[in-house]
Order: structure tokens, then sequence, then C-alpha cells
């Protein structure tokens, strides 16, 4: 930062990336986790939905911190920012710990614990 800058508190925006393989490998990793759920066995079908929970909200932390890294990040953020009230970045937050929550309910619960 320069000395004489005019605006010393405005942040240093980031410059967007492509992200094409980065974000291929998110929406993988969602798609076989999904399956992993999907085809669990009944005794342990509980865990895995919360395993995949916890993974969306895992995505969702990441779009807020991340979006400039890849598309598929900057499609969450689209989503927080145009589909809930209020639309602000910071509900990545809010779904962050709305489905981690989740995840975790559902992983206790499939263990027994709950």
């Amino acid at each position: 930062m320069k000395t004489n800058d005019p605006h010393p508190t405005l942040p240093v925006s980031t410059p967007e990336e492509r992200g094409g393989v980065l974000g291929f490998a998110l929406i993988c990793l969602l798609a076989l986790v999904a399956v992993a759920a999907l085809r669990a066995p009944a005794a342990s079908r509980d865990v895995a939905v919360g395993v995949f929970l916890m993974v969306w909200g895992c995505m969702f932390l990441a779009a807020y911190f991340f979006s400039h890294k890849t598309f598929f990040l900057r499609g969450l953020i689209w989503f927080c920012t145009r589909m809930s009230c209020p639309s602000t970045p910071k509900m990545a937050f809010f779904y962050a710990f709305m489905t981690f929550g989740m995840g975790v309910v559902a992983v206790l619960s499939g263990l027994g614990w709950i």
C-alpha cells in the first residue's frame, strides 16, 4: 500500500479467476458424496446424508472467502445475494452453519448418539 493513498481503508479487490478445474472438482466431490449417500445401506444412510450436508456447508463457507477462485463458488454467492432475504454475501454464513448443523445432527442420529 502506498503511503499517499487517498483511500487507505478500501479493500484491494482480487481479480476473478476462471477456475474451471477447481469448480469441476468441487462439483464432482458433491456428486461423489451424493451418490455415496444414495447407495449407502439403510443402517448408515443417516451418516452419509449428514456428511453430504456438511460438505454443502463447507462449500458455502468456502464461497464466502474464495468466491474469486472459481465459477462454482461465485454461483453460490450469487444464490446468497439474489435468492435470499436479506440479500447479502453474508447469507453464505447462514447457509453454511445451517447445513453443517443439520449434517452434524444427522451424523449423530445415525450413530445413535441422539
